[in-house]
């Protein structure tokens, strides 16, 4: 019958059961193709090495179950003894259970790339509860049996081979503008004009140099730390020992630590000042096997060719990774101890569905700050001693353990100083002399061997020493520690009494131009340093926090311990190298004392924001005091904070925070409160009843409980897995080296994840407030007072996307309700009240070291992937767009930004005391003049600040460019950008964080 006579209903008909006979067939094909897997991997002499390997004692024992989630489609394969086989039904004790929405799910599922199968995790398409390891491990599997994915790991290139360009020349280049100020202002007391307009990036060829090369470098997976790490446990035994007696976890820690730092290899890049290297790689990805690792395993063959951030990795280095490392810590990472010590806990199989919440100690517990200070004027040697006499002294036995311990991970850094000092010798050596330029490089290899001699071991006396010990130090740490947040803390404090003693010595002008220049020189290559290392991320990360770097942060200015003004000498300086060098590492925090810093210090923060785009971030640092302070923190220990990771306060060494402990989405709450209990996207009954919207809430208040009661499950369900996570770290991870940096650790004889710092708390990132204040005005206004429509045509609006005609009525009236940021008084509290609650939510309950939880409100770039795997909202957002960044108003909420400015300052900053991101997107005028940029910039950051505005960042970028950037990303290599509170290359951004930055409102002067 022709399509145009067939009866109504039957061409409908007939394709239903084609589409039925289709995914039958699919799913027989699926089941097909695991037979075949099955048999493959059981005959192939190649396929067995993956399954049992002689060579290392590796035999892949797993339980696999398949099934969909309405229970028609149950398949399992086991691997056991080198031997595989499949069938169809139900297995008892599988190692992880994936599961698929339905039958059309899988279907559809079935064929696709299967290093792109954590993916599926992010639309919950795709689900499982068990061993992740063990499902990144499957997907690797498969893999072996797929064709080669062009541009993979099979054709790559040597690491450095990118051409190597001067990233600030062309016709998209950065401009920088500087004023001079020819006069001392603050603590300044050697350089005459603090703002050192004078000097450009050309005048330091070394910097320039070095930062046009690290632009040019592919960042390669290194798995030297990792192999080592392993082969130490493998030799010597994690839960036992090779008598079989059962290790105590800090000591066994600090012993491979120690083997660790002893193997590394001792390396010095040409040209550099520093000597050490994170990675063996001269920019390394570092594998952490004992945290995530293993999510990469699927694309151990395809990482290289990888659209988004793709990293080098040598087919030598990815058989080490796969036959060596990934199986040894397959059981032995933080989230599977916790899962089987726990029994697969709900709060754990919540968070592994990505949309609720996110924790932070899967991948690391490093967002903090060692003390420096006291490392590099006291030195190590001391502490050494201290921790020997400490062991020998004490009564407890527990204590003694602990001190031995610390005392191996200290011995461990001096060794590793030797090695480097042992290695400048060698170079040295090695430098003929036959030229100018060898001679004074042959003289710089000596002095670098002098000063490895030294320090960390003594105390630093000069700013090489300083920040040699620094960097020493802080390699070392990342040999401990996953590379996330590590934070330096407050740079300028540590490097001020080095600076002064140099220039005290100096008797005419030319000497003291010389040691500036020599610190502007050491400072940056400090930063470079900081810059040779990207955290590992699985392409499904770089959908949640692509572009994210390892956020070291450095943080400059305020006041110091006394309330004195701290702003110094090096504050300038560190603003001057940050300026020039442009890149997003270290993420630069300054704070600003309004009263105490000075006018000319407020203005330069806003000069070097506009030339770099995006940093530093500026912190009102009355307001952050005073919120620590109602934290029961001691004043003096207050005043000397400084920030890690994004934007979070930690006391510098004494306050083991863990700032970014975990990102929990408030707009989740909200769908579920929508939805009694039910979150849409995930499809599943995640909550606590609390009625239906259509009959069961007669007013706002009802419903404003009904989200609280949702919230509140969630915030439980979060610090139950948080403290759980903590405690396995007590024994997949304790940190002794991390401690014998820290005040308190010594004094209380435990480690730092028992609780021994001076200050304990846990950080809490509330995700998208603005989201859910706008959708909680909305229902307010349209549902309950006004009564123009009901939460029948509303959630008929958010099930079709505002799509259908009638749903487009309702979003016109959605689009009159004044926003937060509007400057409604309305808005401003309900958000207050939002933050009370959440407030007092979070501080009554105690953390795994008997500290509070801290709220803050900030997203990493979790705006953007909590937004993809959200509905439509009440506020108008659509389905799957990005929520608003951190404590920013939403785009169109206001015209002008001075309302914006009075809604954010007009909250109370004491219920903020993990920090907020007021992100503005604030771009000079047409034709206006960099004074006149500068006037207006600094005229709003005063005026914000002067109303009680806790935190402001600038991305001084504009629509117009970042859209260029899209369409020309080579024009753009340098190009930073805000993100929440973490900086990144735009062009490195997936699309969907890159149209995020677009669509925020651009304001003028």
């Amino acid at each position: 019958m022709d399509q145009t006579t067939r009866p109504p209903g039957s061409a409908s008909a007939s394709d239903n059961r084609f589409r039925r006979l289709k995914i039958a067939a699919r799913v027989q094909a699926f089941k097909l193709s695991l037979k075949v897997f099955a048999l493959l991997f059981s005959v192939s002499r190649k396929l067995q090495k993956e399954i049992s390997n002689p060579a290392t004692g590796f035999v892949f024992n797993a339980r696999y179950q398949f099934s969909t989630r309405d229970d028609s489609v149950h398949v399992y394969m086991i691997f056991e003894n080198g031997r595989v086989r499949s069938g169809a039904g139900r297995i008892e004790n599988p190692d992880v259970t994936i599961f698929y929405k339905d039958k059309k799910t899988l279907a559809e599922l079935f064929g696709k790339n299967p290093e792109e199968s954590l993916d599926y995790l992010l639309t919950n398409e795709m689900s499982y509860t068990g061993n992740m390891a063990y499902l990144t491990r499957f997907s690797y599997l498969t893999t072996l049996l797929a064709k080669p994915a062009a541009g993979g790991n099979e054709k790559e290139a040597p690491a450095g081979t990118l051409p190597v360009r001067d990233i600030d020349a062309g016709p998209k280049r950065r401009t920088v503008f500087n004023e001079v100020l020819g006069r001392r202002v603050d603590k300044v007391r050697f350089l005459d004009d603090p703002f050192l307009g004078k000097y450009r990036l050309a005048d330091f060829p070394r910097l320039q140099s070095l930062k046009n090369r690290r632009f040019s470098l592919k960042p390669a997976v290194c798995p030297e730390r990792a192999w080592l790490m392993t082969r130490y446990f493998r030799d010597n035994g994690f839960e036992t020992d090779p008598a079989g007696r059962p290790l105590d976890p800090g000591l066994r820690q600090a012993m491979a630590l120690r083997y660790v730092m002893e193997h590394k290899k001792p390396i010095i890049w040409e040209q550099n000042l520093l000597a050490g290297s994170t990675t063996s790689k001269e920019v390394g990805v570092p594998a952490y096997p004992e945290f995530i690792a293993t999510t990469i395993w699927p694309e151990l063959r395809t990482i290289a060719g990888r659209a988004l951030n793709p990293n080098e990795l040598s087919a030598e280095d990815a058989d080490l990774l796969n036959f060596e490392v990934f199986p040894f810590w397959m059981d032995r990472n933080v989230r599977e101890y916790c899962r089987r010590i726990n029994g697969n806990p709900l709060c754990q199989r919540l968070e592994e569905r990505f949309v609720l919440y996110f924790m932070m100690k899967n991948n690391a517990i490093s967002h903090t700050i060692p003390d420096f200070e006291t490392m590099s004027r006291r030195g190590l040697a001391a502490t050494l001693d201290e921790a020997r006499e400490r062991e020998s002294s004490s009564g407890d036995d527990r204590a003694r353990v602990f001190y031995r311990s610390l005392g191996l991970a200290v011995e461990g850094v001096l060794i590793y100083a030797g090695h480097l000092a042992e290695e400048a010798e060698r170079l040295a050596a090695a430098q003929d002399g036959s030229s100018a330029a060898s001679r004074e490089r042959r003289q710089e290899l000596a002095e670098i061997a002098r000063i490895c001699r030294k320090v960390p071991a003594a105390p630093a006396e000069t700013v090489h020493e300083a920040v040699m010990a620094i960097w020493i130090v802080f390699t070392c740490l990342h040999l401990e520690n996953a590379d996330s947040a590590l934070s330096i803390g407050r740079l300028d404090r540590l490097l001020q009494p080095c600076f002064e003693k140099e220039m005290a010595g100096c008797a005419t002008p030319a000497e003291r131009e010389a040691v500036v220049k020599k610190t502007i020189e050491l400072v940056g290559n400090l930063f470079i340093r900081f810059n040779d290392h990207d955290p590992m991320i699985p392409n499904v990360g770089n959908k949640l926090f692509g572009g994210s770097s390892s956020d070291d942060t450095v943080t400059v200015g305020g006041v110091d311990r006394d309330g004195e003004n701290a702003v110094c000498d090096m504050t300038y300086i560190i603003l001057k190298t940050a300026e020039m060098l442009c890149f997003q590492d270290p993420n630069l925090n300054a704070r600003y004392y309004p009263g105490v810093n000075s006018a000319e210090y407020l203005r330069r923060l806003c000069e070097v924001n506009i030339n770099m785009g995006a940093s530093p971030i500026i912190h009102n640092d009355r307001a952050m005091i005073a919120s620590l302070v109602n934290q029961g923190i001691d004043l003096a220990d207050a005043r000397d904070w400084g920030a890690t990771g994004c934007v979070e306060p930690t006391i510098c060494g004494r306050h083991y925070g863990h700032t970014n402990c975990m990102l929990l989405n408030m707009v989740a709450p909200l769908e579920m409160a929508l939805n009694d209990g039910i979150h849409p996207v995930m499809g599943e009954k995640i909550g606590p009843a609390t009625g239906d919207v259509r009959r069961d809430f007669p007013a706002f208040d009802d419903f404003l409980a009904a989200y609280k009661t949702q919230l509140a499950f969630l915030a439980d369900q979060s610090i139950e897995i948080n403290n759980l996570l903590g405690q396995a770290h007590r024994y997949i991870h304790p940190t002794p080296l991390l401690s014998a940096l820290f005040t308190g650790p010594m004094d209380k004889g435990k480690d730092l994840i028992d609780g021994g710092a001076v200050y304990n708390s846990s950080g809490v990132a509330l995700v998208s407030i603005t989201d859910v204040v706008d959708s909680l005005l909305v229902i307010k206004k349209l549902v309950y007072e006004e009564k123009r429509i009901g939460f029948e045509t509303l959630m008929r609006a958010l099930e079709d996307d505002f799509q259908s005609p009638e749903s487009g009525l309702v979003l016109a009236q959605i689009n009159r309700v004044p926003k937060f940021g509007s400057g409604d008084p309305g808005a401003v509290a309900l958000a207050q009240e939002l933050m009370n609650y959440v407030y007092d939510l979070y501080q009554p309950r105690e953390n795994y070291r008997g500290g509070r939880y801290l709220p803050g409100y900030w997203s990493i770039s979790y705006h953007v992937g909590f937004g993809m795997l959200s509905g439509a909202l009440p506020s108008g957002r659509k389905k799957g767009q990005a929520f608003t960044p951190g404590l920013t108003p939403a785009p169109g909420a206001s015209e002008q930004l001075l309302p914006a400015l009075r809604s954010v300052a007009a909250l109370d900053h004491r219920k903020m005391p993990n920090n907020i991101a007021f992100n503005v997107k604030l771009v000079p005028g047409p034709g206006e003049s960099h004074q006149e940029t500068l006037d207006h910039f600094t005229a709003y950051l005063k005026g914000y600040f002067d109303l009680g505005g806790m935190q402001w960042q600038f991305n001084v970028i504009s629509t117009e460019t970042m859209k260029d950037a899209m369409e020309n990303p080579d024009d753009y290599p340098w190009l930073l950008v805000r993100i929440s509170g973490y900086n990144a290359y735009f062009v490195k951004l997936n699309r969907n964080m890159q149209l995020e930055l677009i669509e925020r409102t651009q304001y003028g002067p």
